[in-house]
C-alpha cells in the first residue's frame, strides 16, 4: 500500500546482513539518516542496501530511477528494539506495526522456514546425509539457541530474532510473537504520535486505509487507495 502512493517507495528488509535484533543501533540510524538525505533531494543512490537479495536490489534500482521521492520506508520486524531511539532522534518518523492472529503467524513461520526440495533432491540429500554422517536439515529455527544438528543455521536470520527457552519450535515462535506484541503495545501507549498498530484484517476497508495513510503523513487528497491483498504467509 505504501509503495502505491505517489512518489513513494518501501523496501522489505533493506539491510538484514548488517543488523541484529538487539545491539546494532548504528546501521539502523544510518538507514534513517540516508532516507532523510534522499527526501531532502539528495542522491538516491546513497543508500545502504543488502544487494544479495533480489527484492532489495529491485527496490533500490527503482528508487534510483525515481524523479521525486516524498516518502520512503522499510518493512522489517527487527526495528522493534530500536523504535524509541529512532523516535528520539528523528521524531518525524512514523512506525506502522502489522498485527494479525498469532496462530496464523506461527503457522506462516513454520512454513517459511521449511527447506523445500524437489523429490529427487530430497532423496539425494537424505542419502548423502547417511553416507557422510552429516545432518539432514528440513527446516531452520531462528527463535531458539541450537547446535545446528537438528535445524540448519542461518548466519543472517538467526541473529534477527530474540531467543527463548521452549519445548518446540512452534512454542518458541509463539513466545516471540507474544513478546513482540507486548513490546509494541508499550510503544503504542508511549509514542502515540509516532507508533500505531495496523490490523491486517481491516486492510480491505478504504476508510481504514485512509486512516493509516493519514497517520503516515499523506493527506486524504493525495492518497491512493488500493485493493488490499493480505498475505497470511
Amino acid at each position: 500500500m505504501l509503495s502505491a502512493q505517489r512518489d513513494s517507495i518501501c523496501f522489505h528488509e533493506m539491510n538484514p546482513s548488517c543488523t541484529r535484533f538487539f545491539g546494532t543501533p548504528r546501521p539502523i540510524l544510518n538507514g534513517i539518516e540516508e532516507f532523510e538525505r534522499i527526501l531532502d533531494h539528495g542522491d538516491r543512490s546513497m543508500l545502504t542496501v543488502d544487494l544479495t537479495r533480489r527484492e532489495g536490489t529491485e527496490t533500490y534500482d527503482r528508487l534510483c530511477r525515481m524523479t521525486n521521492v516524498r516518502m520512503i520506508g522499510d518493512v522489517a520486524s527487527y526495528y522493534l528494539s530500536y523504535v524509541r531511539l529512532i523516535a528520539e532522534r528523528h521524531p518525524e518518523v512514523r512506525f506502522l506495526c502489522m498485527r494479525r492472529d498469532i496462530g496464523q503467524t506461527v503457522q506462516s513461520w513454520m512454513e517459511k522456514t521449511c527447506i523445500k526440495r524437489w523429490r529427487s533432491l530430497y532423496i539425494a540429500d537424505r542419502l548423502a546425509s547417511l553416507i557422510t554422517r552429516r545432518p539432514f536439515y528440513d527446516s531452520e529455527n531462528f527463535w531458539m539457541e541450537h547446535s545446528g544438528t537438528k535445524w540448519r543455521r542461518n548466519p543472517v536470520w538467526d541473529k534477527l530474532f530474540p531467543k527463548s527457552d521452549a519445548s518446540s519450535k512452534g512454542e518458541a515462535i509463539r513466545k516471540y510473537c507474544e513478546y513482540y506484541y507486548e513490546q509494541a503495545e508499550s510503544l503504542a501507549a508511549n509514542l502515540k504520535t509516532n507508533f500505531r498498530f495496523v490490523e491486517l484484517g481491516r486492510f480491505s476497508d478504504p476508510d481504514y486505509q485512509s486512516e493509516v495513510l493519514s497517520f503516515a503523513g499523506i493527506p486524504p487528497a493525495g492518497q491512493v487507495l488500493t485493493e488490499a491483498h493480505v498475505h497470511n504467509r
